[in-house]
């Protein structure tokens, strides 16, 4: 079964009952040799050494489906209870007796990784990628997934230039099109999108040579992403952890 299969709603749905069991193991089988474990060294260690491996194994290959693996899927959830277990542990000192200092500092910082995390692991399933082929002066709303099957748009898009810069040797420097969305002027570049709404992006990915005809086609790359701002502020907020460190120094030996 296709990891695509949890795309929304039913990874929202997966992502709260396993928030809800990891606080219901907290607080009420605190002692359990799961929790135990969880919140020990080798725990952690363990957790980020897969996590680390499996990243490594995918920058190396260049085989982006390793992450999407159900070995990679496993590993990404135990690292993602791990961090939980620990967060819940340590948002607050323990004194001796009453109630603990609140860990700001703690918190932002581990929050915010697993804020991030959890937003690129249940989200996943809902990240699309289609291409549009086009030549000058030609309009679709029509897309490509990598998979073959094809998607409407909401909207037009016509292609009204497109222009390759060359280094000496004749090899691409930059591309840049200009493109109509539903009618309205858009420069594309490459790593330069344009956002069409809230979490789908339209990329410059490059161009293609028609044998048939020979003529030049330009590629356009539609991303779909509706959990990249709850990634951004997990991201957020572990930069706010950092400058509150930065500002306030090393914490105490007390807390």
């Amino acid at each position: 079964m296709s990891t695509t299969f949890f795309a929304y709603p039913l990874n929202m749905i997966l992502a709260l009952l396993w928030a809800l069991s990891v606080v219901l193991l907290w607080r009420n089988c605190r002692k359990s040799r799961f929790v135990a474990f969880m919140l020990s060294k080798g725990a952690t260690i363990s957790a980020i050494s897969l996590f680390a491996a499996f990243s490594l194994a995918t920058g190396l290959t260049g085989r982006r489906e390793i992450m999407s693996s159900w070995p990679a899927v496993v590993i990404m959830l135990y690292l993602l209870t791990v961090l939980f277990f620990v967060l819940l542990r340590g948002w607050r000192t323990r004194p001796s007796s009453g109630r603990g200092k609140i860990r700001w500092r703690f918190i932002l910082n581990h929050a915010g990784l697993l804020v991030a995390l959890s937003s690129a692991f249940w989200g996943a399933p809902d990240s699309k990628e289609y291409r549009i082929l086009l030549k000058p002066d030609a309009k679709s709303r029509e897309a490509i997934s990598m998979e073959g099957n094809r998607l409407t748009l909401g909207y037009d898009i016509e292609l009204k230039d497109f222009s390759i810069d060359t280094y000496e040797n004749g090899m691409p420097s930059m591309y840049e099109a200009d493109v109509l969305v539903d009618g309205k002027p858009v420069n594309l570049r490459v790593n330069h999108p344009y956002s069409v709404s809230f979490g789908e992006d339209i990329y410059l990915s490059g161009y293609h040579m028609d044998e048939m005809d020979g003529t030049m086609k330009c590629v356009l790359q539609i991303v779909r992403e509706p959990w990249k701002y709850t990634a951004l502020a997990g991201i957020i907020l572990m930069i706010a952890g950092a400058l509150l460190l930065f500002i306030q120094g090393p914490a105490g030996k007390k807390e």
